[in-house]
């Protein structure tokens, strides 16, 4: 065994409820290459305690993940699993309407740099589709855990 590996073993987390993982492939575990590493960090905080995990399966767009990330930190909830606000997160990226992200980027107040960010991203789908209709935005996320 590898020795980060095994100063991995002796690392606990049993107080953590959610690990996010939001960079590209992190859920990922290549099972074609020669290598020692049978398991995959969500796997690898699970065993440390962790009782979830959100990782994702492909390369992410920075942009989409921010948002991503800040709405599924809204949809958190201490009644609801980590999966359903997973699962709502991905409907909502799915259909929210440029009007709407709009409104609820206003909400988040963020400073005018950040909206001038916003907008330029915006500006490269001309289309009056939802923004991030494309799973490719949104599809990547997934809930390992009990």
């Amino acid at each position: 065994m590898p020795h980060f590996a095994r100063n991995f073993c002796q690392f606990t987390i049993t107080q953590c409820n959610l690990v996010t993982l939001s960079a590209c492939e992190t859920g990922l575990t290549d099972s074609t290459a020669m290598t020692d590493e049978y398991i995959g960090l969500p796997s690898g905080f699970l065993y440390a305690g962790s009782m979830n995990v959100v990782s994702t399966l492909w390369k992410v767009d920075d942009f989409a993940t921010a948002i991503f990330m800040i709405k599924f930190y809204q949809e958190l909830q201490p009644k609801f699993s980590v999966a359903v606000a997973l699962n709502a997160t991905q409907n909502w990226m799915r259909a929210v309407i440029r009007e709407d992200f709009m409104v609820w980027i206003e909400l988040l107040k963020l400073n005018e740099n950040s909206i001038e960010k916003v907008k330029d991203w915006l500006s490269f789908d001309t289309s009056n589709e939802p923004p991030f209709r494309k799973p490719k935005y949104w599809a990547a996320f997934c809930a390992t855990g009990y």
